[in-house]
Protein backbone atom coordinates (compact mmCIF):
# COMPACT_ATOMS: atom_id res chain seq x y z
CA UNK A 1 0.00 0.00 0.00
CA UNK A 2 1.60 3.63 -0.67
CA UNK A 3 1.77 6.10 2.03
CA UNK A 4 0.39 9.27 2.33
CA UNK A 5 2.98 11.83 3.07
CA UNK A 6 3.09 15.60 3.05
CA UNK A 7 6.37 16.37 0.39
CA UNK A 8 8.01 19.80 0.66
CA UNK A 9 8.42 19.28 -3.52
CA UNK A 10 4.56 19.79 -3.75
CA UNK A 11 2.62 23.05 -4.51
CA UNK A 12 -0.31 22.03 -2.18
CA UNK A 13 -0.82 21.59 1.49
CA UNK A 14 -4.07 20.22 2.93
CA UNK A 15 -4.52 21.58 6.21
CA UNK A 16 -7.62 19.84 7.32
CA UNK A 17 -9.21 16.27 5.94
CA UNK A 18 -12.71 14.99 6.00
CA UNK A 19 -11.43 11.53 5.84
CA UNK A 20 -13.24 11.07 9.61
CA UNK A 21 -16.33 11.18 7.55
CA UNK A 22 -18.38 7.97 6.69
CA UNK A 23 -17.61 7.63 3.09
CA UNK A 24 -14.29 10.34 2.08
CA UNK A 25 -12.56 6.63 3.11
CA UNK A 26 -12.37 3.64 0.94
CA UNK A 27 -10.71 0.79 0.80
CA UNK A 28 -9.58 0.18 -3.12
CA UNK A 29 -7.50 -2.24 -5.36
CA UNK A 30 -4.65 -1.62 -7.32
CA UNK A 31 -4.75 -3.08 -10.64
CA UNK A 32 -2.38 -5.79 -9.49
CA UNK A 33 -5.13 -6.63 -6.69
CA UNK A 34 -3.12 -5.34 -3.92
CA UNK A 35 -5.00 -2.94 -1.14
CA UNK A 36 -5.04 0.70 -1.81
CA UNK A 37 -6.80 3.53 -0.31
CA UNK A 38 -8.93 5.80 -1.57
CA UNK A 39 -9.18 9.49 0.02
CA UNK A 40 -11.71 11.92 -1.06
CA UNK A 41 -12.88 15.64 -0.02
CA UNK A 42 -9.74 17.02 0.88
CA UNK A 43 -11.18 19.85 3.07
CA UNK A 44 -9.14 23.37 2.99
CA UNK A 45 -6.54 23.10 0.96
CA UNK A 46 -3.89 26.10 0.12
CA UNK A 47 -1.30 26.79 -2.70
CA UNK A 48 1.94 27.32 -1.31
CA UNK A 49 4.93 28.67 -3.46
CA UNK A 50 8.19 27.07 -3.92
CA UNK A 51 9.95 29.82 -1.30
CA UNK A 52 7.48 29.45 1.38
CA UNK A 53 8.63 25.66 1.31
CA UNK A 54 11.97 26.39 1.77
CA UNK A 55 11.42 28.87 4.38
CA UNK A 56 9.40 26.08 6.32
CA UNK A 57 11.69 23.16 6.26
CA UNK A 58 14.79 25.71 7.27
CA UNK A 59 12.11 26.30 10.58
CA UNK A 60 11.67 22.80 10.97
CA UNK A 61 15.25 22.03 10.33
CA UNK A 62 16.33 24.55 12.83
CA UNK A 63 13.67 23.25 15.08
CA UNK A 64 14.90 20.10 15.08
CA UNK A 65 18.46 21.76 15.98
CA UNK A 66 17.10 23.51 18.60
CA UNK A 67 18.72 26.48 16.99
CA UNK A 68 16.29 29.54 18.68
CA UNK A 69 17.84 32.11 17.01
CA UNK A 70 17.82 30.57 13.77
CA UNK A 71 14.17 29.72 14.29
CA UNK A 72 13.31 33.51 15.97
CA UNK A 73 15.51 34.77 12.36
CA UNK A 74 12.99 32.35 10.22
CA UNK A 75 10.27 33.12 11.46
CA UNK A 76 10.45 37.29 11.34
CA UNK A 77 11.64 36.14 7.45
CA UNK A 78 8.48 34.35 7.45
CA UNK A 79 6.30 37.35 8.58
CA UNK A 80 6.16 36.62 12.27
CA UNK A 81 5.83 40.45 14.67
CA UNK A 82 4.56 41.09 17.86
CA UNK A 83 4.54 44.03 19.64
CA UNK A 84 7.44 43.35 21.71
CA UNK A 85 9.53 40.80 19.17
CA UNK A 86 10.27 38.92 22.34
CA UNK A 87 12.69 36.16 20.90
CA UNK A 88 11.85 33.44 23.30
CA UNK A 89 8.06 34.13 22.66
CA UNK A 90 8.64 34.07 18.86
CA UNK A 91 10.76 30.95 19.41
CA UNK A 92 7.73 29.07 21.64
CA UNK A 93 5.11 30.19 18.87
CA UNK A 94 7.06 28.05 16.58
CA UNK A 95 7.60 25.07 18.44
CA UNK A 96 4.14 24.61 19.01
CA UNK A 97 2.94 25.91 16.22
CA UNK A 98 5.30 23.63 13.90
CA UNK A 99 7.02 20.79 16.12
CA UNK A 100 5.78 19.17 19.42
CA UNK A 101 3.60 19.98 22.44
CA UNK A 102 4.11 18.78 25.56
CA UNK A 103 4.06 19.58 29.12
CA UNK A 104 7.39 20.97 29.63
CA UNK A 105 6.73 23.59 27.16
CA UNK A 106 3.43 24.01 28.07
CA UNK A 107 4.34 24.45 31.65
CA UNK A 108 1.82 21.96 32.57
CA UNK A 109 -1.11 24.37 30.98
CA UNK A 110 -3.19 23.01 28.20
CA UNK A 111 -2.17 23.97 25.35
CA UNK A 112 -4.90 27.25 24.36
CA UNK A 113 -4.24 28.42 28.11
CA UNK A 114 -0.82 28.73 27.04
CA UNK A 115 -1.16 30.00 23.86
CA UNK A 116 -2.85 32.85 25.75
CA UNK A 117 -0.09 33.45 28.03
CA UNK A 118 2.38 33.92 25.00
CA UNK A 119 -0.28 36.08 24.14
CA UNK A 120 -0.66 38.17 27.24
CA UNK A 121 3.12 38.58 27.48
CA UNK A 122 3.96 39.24 23.81
CA UNK A 123 0.68 40.43 21.67
CA UNK A 124 1.10 38.74 18.38
CA UNK A 125 0.91 41.10 15.45
CA UNK A 126 1.07 39.60 12.45
CA UNK A 127 1.25 35.54 11.92
CA UNK A 128 3.38 34.36 8.84
CA UNK A 129 0.20 34.07 6.79
CA UNK A 130 1.42 31.61 4.83
CA UNK A 131 2.13 29.11 7.04
CA UNK A 132 -1.16 29.31 9.27
CA UNK A 133 -2.84 26.12 7.60
CA UNK A 134 0.91 24.24 8.04
CA UNK A 135 0.20 25.42 11.83
CA UNK A 136 -3.06 24.70 11.90
CA UNK A 137 -2.87 21.01 10.30
CA UNK A 138 0.55 20.05 12.97
CA UNK A 139 -1.61 21.23 15.93
CA UNK A 140 -4.52 19.21 14.80
CA UNK A 141 -2.99 15.58 14.15
CA UNK A 142 -0.60 16.48 17.52
CA UNK A 143 -3.55 16.53 19.13
CA UNK A 144 -4.76 13.38 18.06
CA UNK A 145 -1.91 11.89 18.66
CA UNK A 146 -1.21 13.38 22.09
CA UNK A 147 -4.97 11.68 22.73
CA UNK A 148 -3.43 8.50 22.09
CA UNK A 149 -1.03 9.20 24.20
CA UNK A 150 1.43 9.50 21.38
CA UNK A 151 3.12 12.88 21.49
CA UNK A 152 5.86 13.53 18.70
CA UNK A 153 8.36 15.95 17.67
CA UNK A 154 7.22 16.77 13.95
CA UNK A 155 10.70 18.09 13.22
CA UNK A 156 12.77 14.94 14.81
CA UNK A 157 10.04 12.74 12.84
Amino acid sequence: MKKLRMNFDRDFLCSTSNFGLSGNILLLREEDGSPALGLIDYGQVKRISKETRHLFAKIIIALDDENKDEVVRLMREAGMRTTRMDPEVIYLYAKVGYDQINDKILEGKHVQLFMESLEARDPIVELPRELLMASRCSILLRGLACALHQNRSVATA
